[in-house]
């Protein structure tokens, strides 16, 4: 064993080896610091004397399966300087914490691809240890997040908790870095967020997401409506369900012998009409069900027909597309699509400004999954503050969030 080793490996910048020993299945350095490296932490002079020493075990990076510990002769150095008695600072560890900063780096390191409970198993310490030492980092790299490199936004939910508990999620759409996550899905749980934005100086360029009221409420009073773009597949699976409420209530006031036309149509009706294709098959159910009710046939055209709006190449060309849509939809005399045309055309704009910032929630939606995987192989959090740094790392060795 040598100096350079424990310089090299464990990170003892300006400590000597005394000595090794094998105790109680583990190895222990004992190491202390060079005397032209003993100065004093108060006024920095290096005129010290040794009064006494204390020694302090800092575990460190195992060897094999081995834990391993650097044992710290510690010297109290007296000041002839400003006259200060005191115990030398380690350099090795955090204050008053009992492992080595290489031992916290590689248990963040090992975290990026395992759970806390696999870490602590594997290095034969405590969940609590473990998690004390990723909570630590990654508020050191997460604390100072900076948002004045920021243009184009997503926003979602994720359900957290049975019971209608969500957080909100923003995400960089250029990046697909995690921005922010908070409690709730209301206004409040952006309102922090927005503030911050417009402290930064970012140039919000696009906000897309879905059409929640207190989402829009939130972006409405901190930015023009011009930003907000709502995302086209919340837009066509809102015209699924209605399409959907058209079938059951046909299905429900049919007569027992036309009642098995209603039979496995649910997802032809949902699906594409460029999924369904040559199926035969799928067009004979659907040309049955539609001969016996019409105002189901009227439905499926204009949740085709408005599928069709993404295909305008521009804005003004989708503007006056969704006009003679909306004519069709208010004169359809189905209840349901009437009602589903006035909340598109309450929401017109988001949907038009889809074609001055081609963005969707997409990204977002595949980061959610990532974070309910994140939940299910943690079995849950406990601590909020945590769960929320840890979305924050899920793609940190790819962005940083920081400056």
């Amino acid at each position: 064993m040598s100096t350079s080793l424990i310089y090299h490996v464990f990170g003892g910048v300006g400590y000597r080896y005394l000595k090794t020993e094998f105790r109680e299945g583990a190895v222990r350095f004992h190491i202390e610091k060079k005397p032209k490296h003993q100065v004093c932490s108060q006024c920095g002079s290096g005129d010290v004397i040794r009064k006494g020493q204390h020694i302090r075990a800092i575990r460190t990076l195992p060897i094999g399966k081995r834990p391993t510990f650097l044992v710290l002769h510690l010297h109290r150095l007296y000041c002839r300087t400003c006259e200060a008695l005191q115990l030398e600072p380690i350099l090795v560890a955090d204050p008053k914490k009992h492992w080595a900063k290489a031992l916290g780096r590689y248990i963040v390191d090992l975290l990026r691809h395992s759970t806390v409970e696999d870490v602590a198993q594997h290095l034969g310490m405590s969940w609590n240890t473990i998690k004390e030492i990723h909570l630590l980092s990654l508020r050191r790299k997460y604390s100072k997040r900076t948002f004045k490199h920021l243009k184009h936004l997503g926003i979602d939910e994720v359900a957290v908790r049975k019971g209608h508990s969500y957080i909100t999620v923003v995400v960089d759409l250029e990046t697909g870095a995690v921005v922010w996550v908070a409690p709730g899905r209301t206004a409040e749980s952006l309102e922090a967020f927005f503030r911050k934005v417009k402290r930064s100086g970012a140039a919000i360029e696009t906000i897309a997401m879905d059409m929640w009221p207190a989402y829009i409420t939130a972006a409405l009073n901190h930015f023009s409506s011009k930003v907000i773009v709502f995302d086209r597949y919340h837009v066509i699976a809102m015209c699924n369900r209605m399409l959907d409420d058209v079938r059951r209530g046909a299905a429900r006031d049919a007569s027992l012998t036309e009642r098995n036309v209603y039979v496995g149509v649910r997802y032809l009706l949902l699906q594409g009409e460029e999924k369904i294709g040559s199926n035969h098959e799928a067009h004979m159910k659907l040309e049955r069900l539609f001969t016996v009710n019409q105002p189901l046939y009227t439905a499926y055209l204009l949740k085709e027909e408005l599928r069709a709006l993404w295909n305008c190449s521009n804005r003004d060309q989708a503007d006056r597309y969704l006009d003679s849509w909306l004519k069709k939809a208010r004169t359809s005399g189905v209840k349901s699509v009437i009602k589903f045309a006035r909340t598109i055309a309450a929401h017109r704009t988001g949907i038009l400004n889809y074609f001055d910032h081609p963005f969707t929630t997409g990204m977002v939606e595949g980061i959610n999954n990532r974070i309910k995987l994140l939940k299910r192989q943690a079995y849950g959090f406990r601590d909020m503050e945590y769960f929320a740094l840890r979305i924050y790392a899920l793609h940190e060795s790819r962005y940083a969030l920081i400056g």
